[in-house]
Parts: structure tokens; C-alpha cells; sequence
């Protein structure tokens, strides 16, 4: 009987996420962050009642 790999992770180890970061276009990244923080922050300024009715539409009871 021969050991077989479990994982259907590769072996290799990815790229630490600050050295992909540092790969990344500086405008796009930018931008991407920027978009980023207005929905954070509209998503942060919903209601509670908002809130809840958006969970129950999608099902996240």
C-alpha cells in the first residue's frame, strides 16, 4: 500500500499576501480600497431594522 496526499493543497506555500500586494498596479489598488471603505461604510450606516430585513431575504436567519 503506498501513502497517498490528502490535501489538494500544492505543495509549494502561496506568496506571503504583502509580496502579491506589492505586484498589484498602485492605482488600481487604490481605487479598489476606495470602493472598498464606501461600502463598509454603507453597509455600516444601514439601520437595524434594514439589517434584519436584508437577513431575511437572504436567508441568514
Amino acid at each position: 500500500m503506498q501513502p497517498v496526499q490528502l490535501s489538494l493543497l500544492p505543495e509549494k506555500h502561496p506568496a506571503l499576501p504583502a509580496m502579491v500586494f506589492a505586484q498589484l498596479p498602485g492605482r488600481q489598488v487604490t481605487a479598489a480600497v476606495t470602493l472598498l471603505a464606501g461600502l463598509i461604510a454603507r453597509a455600516a450606516a444601514l439601520p437595524a431594522a434594514a439589517t434584519a430585513a436584508l437577513a431575511e431575504v437572504s436567508g441568514d436567519e
